[in-house]
């Protein structure tokens, strides 16, 4: 009995000891790092930077896996189903992580449940832009606009329960304003309606819409996130014309499957923090409109939870669903 009492208490004893050689021998393979969206986005031009990092520091390559479709449903799934040990990561936003839930009646995964947040690598922070033909110059003028004629202003989104269809709602909601929701199915044909005046107000990433500006095609009124965008460093936020607190960003993070080893995801959260910190990727995180962050895990799984939260809210008042 001794004996068999002594035997279970050194394997208990051994298990921190076989997660550290596991930490210090990762990765043993190739990495696949799931990318739930087309190629082209913000989401895979994340992962290929991280992706050929950490190949360069591992000596393990790292294969970018576009899994789209579904709203990031598809590439979720399969990412929450692969075999924990640090090989497969995820890189997705805020849409599959904290929109998804509420806006989908069943998902094969659940955000909370099924994944390990590493960390949030970056903000992409949205510019609400009008047509030039409203005269519209602050977002003060835009609120009166819409009070004046509530409901006939409309905004156009990349389809009903995206990102940038519940970042104008909180506006809406905030600013209590009636706007007209014009859902197309992806952010280029919204970019097209507003250029047509088709639509009078668009809320999209800034890397979008900065050339558009520059050429005064639209006028920009605010950025979406806490502090201004050096991109548009001239730009207040919403939450600097009245707002406070107003925050809606296009965040993009890297996670595991949920039961990957802490030795790895500790191991793994450190090299992402090398990674963001290197001067040559900050460089082009923010001349493709990213806000570099870098935080811990428990900082990302928080924020993660605040949106699922906030947008949730926001959805389920507006009854916004779907199929």
């Amino acid at each position: 009995m001794r004996i068999a009492v002594f035997a279970i208490v050194a394997a208990a004893l051994a298990f921190p000891q076989a997660g550290l050689v596991c930490a210090q021998d990762y990765p043993v393979r190739p990495l696949r790092i799931v990318a739930p969206y087309p190629p082209g986005g913000g989401v895979d031009f994340i992962a290929r930077i991280l992706g050929q990092k950490m190949a360069e520091q591992w000596g393990q390559p790292a294969v970018v896996e576009n899994r789209s479709g579904a709203s990031g449903i598809i590439g979720m799934e399969i990412a929450a189903r692969a075999t924990p040990d640090g090989h497969t990561l995820l890189v997705s936003e805020v849409g599959a992580l904290s929109i998804n839930p509420s806006v989908f009646k069943k998902l094969p995964y659940d955000p909370q449940r099924d994944f390990q947040p590493i960390t949030k690598i970056g903000d992409i922070p949205l510019t609400c832009a009008v047509h030039p033909s409203l005269r519209i110059a602050t977002l003060r003028d835009l609120v009166a606009a819409a009070k004046a004629k509530p409901g006939e202003l409309r905004f156009a989104s990349a389809g009903n329960g995206s990102m940038l269809h519940l970042a104008t709602e909180l506006l809406a909601k905030n600013a209590g304003i009636k706007l007209t929701h014009v859902p197309f199915k992806g952010s280029a044909l919204g970019v097209i309606a507003l250029f047509a005046n088709d639509v009078n107000l668009l809320c999209i990433t800034i890397s979008t819409l900065k050339p558009h500006i520059e050429q005064k095609r639209v006028v920009p009124v605010a950025i979406t996130t806490l502090r201004r965008s050096p991109s548009l460093p001239d730009l207040p936020t919403i939450a600097e014309q009245g707002y406070p607190g107003f925050d809606a960003a296009q965040w993009i993070g890297l996670l595991a499957p949920r039961a990957t080893p802490k030795a790895i995801v500790t191991k793994l959260h450190a090299e992402a923090i090398r990674i963001i910190a290197l001067p040559d990727v900050r460089e082009k995180l923010q001349t493709a409109g990213v806000e570099p962050v870098a935080n811990t895990p428990e900082a990302f799984a928080a924020q993660i939870r605040a949106d699922a939260q906030k947008f949730g809210k926001l959805a389920m008042e507006l009854g916004i669903h779907v199929q």
